[in-house]
């Protein structure tokens, strides 16, 4: 039977849902679903599918008290951002929706189990789209453009992007991109035990560089680039207006938790626009 895999996009169950996107061997989409807002329609789809691996694009549990999850740490330092999971005591309405993809990984274990390393066949492996995309392009591409950056990179891969309707769909996508490379063993990951996080390459850079924004393709109209006071300083993408002191900060210290990851938006009402960076970015 030809190897497949299932990438999961997460969102709050109660609004945005689950995204699923299938490819086999080949890369071709086997099948996708929208807006699942069930985890009994969830367990149905994956068992028909009856893939060799699932990639879910969410931790699987809080970080233990008074630390970090170590594969967050590692990605950081490797220069890709992320909002950190905290541990259950420290948990907000904002992280709402690492607690669904916890009941994700609950509810699809009896079948796949949480992948801690090595092999990936038959488990559910956490993976993050952005890094994801970092790891295969050896770049990091520019915020405002992500979505094309991801399109672009889907369709170097031998995957036909345009029947993906959204961000989300992108997003699951790459997850079961990432699962296909790593049924290939190559692959690496990031972390230990149920903290590990899957990535599509065999090694990792000490640093990833950034690149300039991806040129819009004819005739699409491009996001417009936020605000810059000189080159290469910009003001905190939670909106404040303040500006990070580091050359590649993109939020001033803590306020990277202050954007509801669903809607991009600042937490506590605060609904000024906003670039739409988050976890999922």
């Amino acid at each position: 039977m030809t190897p497949s895999a299932v990438g999961i996009d997460v969102g709050l169950l109660e609004r945005r849902g689950l995204d699923v996107v299938a490819l086999d061997s080949s890369r071709q989409i086997l099948e996708y679903a929208r807006r699942i807002r069930s985890l009994q329609t969830l367990i149905r789809i994956v068992e028909a599918l009856a893939p060799d691996v699932v990639c879910i694009d969410s931790p699987s549990q809080w970080a233990y008290p008074g630390t970090r999850r170590p594969a967050e740490v590692e990605l950081t330092r490797r220069g890709i951002n992320l909002y950190t999971t905290p541990s259950e005591d420290r948990a907000g309405p904002f992280h709402r929706w690492m607690q669904d993809g916890f009941r994700v990984f609950d509810a699809l274990a009896p079948a796949y189990p949480r992948y801690t390393g090595g092999d990936v066949r038959g488990t559910a492996a956490e993976y993050y789209p952005h890094a994801s995309a970092v790891a295969l392009r050896g770049q990091i591409g520019d915020f405002d453009d992500k979505l094309q950056f991801r399109r672009q990179l889907l369709e170097e891969q031998g995957i036909d992007a345009s029947k993906l309707v959204d961000g989300d769909q992108v997003d699951a996508a790459l997850g079961a991109l990432t699962g296909l490379i790593a049924l290939e063993g190559q692959h690496s990951w990031v972390g230990q035990g149920k903290d590990a996080m899957l990535l599509p390459v065999t090694e990792l850079p000490a640093k990833f560089e950034r690149v300039p924004a991806l040129a819009a393709p004819a005739g699409v109209k491009s996001t417009p680039a936020l605000p810059t006071l000189s080159k290469e300083r910009m003001p905190c993408l939670c909106g404040c207006g303040g500006i990070p002191a580091g050359r590649n900060s993109r939020f001033l210290p803590g306020h990277d938790n202050r954007l509801n990851p669903t809607t991009g938006r600042r937490w506590n009402g605060l609904a000024g626009p906003h670039s739409g960076v988050t976890r999922k970015t």
